[in-house]
């Protein structure tokens, strides 16, 4: 039965948002529902969205999604894109990494790959164009930027695959230590895509961005040089938490104190980073009054509701999947196929890939993620690495790869480029990324240390 209600369950979310396009807040709220009807546990609906609503991961996502919303109203990021342009724009084919930097660093605050490619590349594909990438190619190069982005620091997505990971391994890790392995998974990913981005360069023989479109790096150091002081911010309090969690604060607070101080810097550094950002702004001379806040805070809930609402779905359904075995069946169907490690870490991307081009990616992760982390390590897989790469193998390949990529959709719209040649251009992209992620999951790239 557990693979009936599973492919019940898959069919529907498929078919509410590809079919009758609806939004997916209201489709995972709808397939929980369903499936509470189903298996006869409509009476314990109350009891599922409680048991999911009493953790810090929604509290955190709120406060990712209003430091990101804030970041975005204040125009600060413009400060951090114009540093980008002065070092990297003299090169060959200097835009297109400018986009794919400034994509990767957009999507990390806002968090949704297409949202960021409609945001960024409104700007960045015409000013690639106008420096010799065709159409297809600025296209592609928007899209593997912004899909890069909700795997970086301070996406809101990691914390919910720490989640995950704690129900495969409650205890054996702090957050901090899962928020540290994020940066060599992000440095990974953006080195691959470099390396990309140079091939194709060189094929291509792109111009630089002309001198007189970039500011000098001394000129956008001295208007944006505090930008650079917010990835300190939110980097270095879980260093320090990491670093020092099991003996200056552990001494302090005791076991349980430093595992609740590792949680509750989730909700704390996005606020002091929020602050940061507002301080900024009033910095560049602007005025900040209760019109303002009240604006950006409004704006905020309207962009955190729906993702509340599809993570507290997610999660009630995943508590109803636990109840009736159907995880647990899952698994040991799974475990009982005795499938070496090889199969499980080059067949797994390609099915969140696959996954990804047809639904929205954070339902992907919500629905596989519980079964696939606690299968990547019964086959020897470092249970950090396999809830880290559900992020990537979701967020960074399903929403590039052709021929059903939602944000290479949104970019080939704005480059008004072919389908068939932007969808051949892609596949590098995809199978180079592809290779990086199996060689992660083998634990074949250095994490330097970060790995426990």
């Amino acid at each position: 039965m557990a693979w009936l209600y599973f492919g019940i369950i898959i069919v529907l979310v498929a078919g509410l948002f590809i079919f009758a396009k609806r939004p997916m807040y209201e489709v995972m709220f709808t397939a929980f529902i369903f499936l509470a009807v189903i298996t006869g546990n409509i009476g314990e609906v109350g009891r599922y969205l409680l048991r999911a609503s009493n953790t810090m991961l929604l509290f955190t996502m709120m406060a990712f999604t209003v430091f990101a919303v804030i970041f975005e109203r204040t125009g600060i990021i413009e400060d951090l894109i114009n540093i980008i342009v002065s070092i990297v724009g003299r090169f060959s084919g200097g835009a297109g990494y400018v986009a794919l930097l400034a994509s990767a660093a957009m999507g990390s605050f806002c968090g949704t790959g297409p949202g960021t490619c409609a945001a960024t590349g409104s700007i960045t594909i015409p000013a690639m164009k106008e420096t010799g990438f065709s159409s297809e190619t600025a296209a592609v190069i928007s899209a593997a930027g912004s899909t890069l982005g909700p795997i970086i620091p301070p996406s809101a997505a990691i914390p919910i695959m720490y989640v995950m990971l704690e129900a495969v391994c409650p205890g054996k890790y702090t957050a901090s230590e899962f928020w540290m392995l994020a940066w060599p998974v992000s440095f990974w990913l953006i080195i691959q895509r470099v390396i990309t981005l140079y091939i194709v360069v060189k094929q291509h023989h792109v111009e630089p961005i002309p001198k007189e479109k970039r500011l000098s790096l001394k000129t956008a150091l001295i208007r944006g040089w505090r930008t650079l002081l917010l990835p300190l911010i939110i980097f270095l309090p879980f260093l320090f938490d990491m670093l020092f969690s099991n003996s200056f604060i552990m001494d302090r607070l005791g076991e349980a104190g430093a595992a609740h101080f590792s949680t509750i810097l989730l909700v704390v550094v996005p606020s002091i980073g929020a602050l940061a950002v507002l301080i900024l702004y009033r910095c560049k001379g602007e005025k900040i009054d209760i019109g303002v806040l009240t604006s950006m805070v409004a704006d905020s809930i309207s962009s955190v509701a729906p993702i509340i609402i599809m993570c507290l779905s997610g999660y009630a359904m995943n508590e109803l999947f636990a109840d009736v075995g159907i995880t647990s069946q899952l698994v040991d169907s799974f475990v009982g196929m005795n499938l070496p490690k090889w199969v499980v870490a080059l067949v797994g991307p390609l099915f969140f890939t696959v996954m990804g081009m047809f639904m929205e990616t954070s339902s992907v992760y919500l629905l596989f993620g519980p079964v696939f982390i606690p299968l990547a390590v019964s086959v020897g897989i470092n249970p950090m690495v396999a809830a880290m790469q559900v992020n990537v193998m979701t967020n960074a390949m399903g929403q590039i790869s052709p021929p059903f990529a939602l944000s290479l959709f949104v970019a080939m719209g704005i480059a008004n480029s072919d389908f068939k040649k932007t969808s051949k251009e892609a596949i590098i992209w995809c199978f180079t990324q592809y290779i990086f992620i199996v060689l992660m999951l083998f634990e074949l790239l250095p994490m330097f240390g970060l790995v426990f």
